[in-house]
């Protein structure tokens, strides 16, 4: 059988293991710059995050898989991510694919990925998240942009 009798994984499709790093360098200097958004990251090393979601992504689009970290609802369960956080994040990752270049199949299969975890990470309120260990906190950030009414 020829190589063609075979579809090549989304891995392969985007450009691999550069590509991912491409995007996520894009992705994780937008999320860092965000006044509300890079408030959940400043106690993470952003070169720590971006390889941690590049080696995640590798393996859910059929690359090697290299990933020991926590999946990403178990990562966010004490975290309180509304809708709005969740769709802001959506739209910076859609920005950062496309500054790296992915064509639009691929970008639509990566995105298809990426909303597959929402509902297992957006929550309605506090009272949804739970602490990962007795001495861990909720985090729940306001959008700075918002005045409090």
């Amino acid at each position: 059988m020829s190589s063609d009798t075979y579809e090549k994984s989304l891995y392969d499709r985007i450009g691999g293991r550069e590509a991912l790093d491409k995007v996520h360098k894009i992705f994780y200097d937008k999320i860092y710059a965000h006044p509300w958004i890079g408030q959940y990251f400043k106690e993470i090393q952003q070169d720590i995050i971006e390889v941690q979601q590049s080696d995640f992504m590798s393996q859910v689009m059929g690359g090697p898989a290299i990933y020991c970290g926590k999946l990403p609802i178990a990562a966010h369960k004490h975290m309180f991510i509304n809708l709005e956080l969740f769709e802001l994040r959506s739209k910076l990752l859609q920005e950062s694919i496309r500054e790296a270049g992915i064509k639009s199949e691929e970008e639509q299969a990566w995105l298809k990925i990426d909303q597959a975890f929402k509902k297992g990470i957006v929550k309605s309120s506090t009272s949804d998240c739970q602490l990962r260990f007795k001495t861990d906190e909720i985090i729940n950030f306001s959008d700075p942009d918002k005045k409090a009414s």
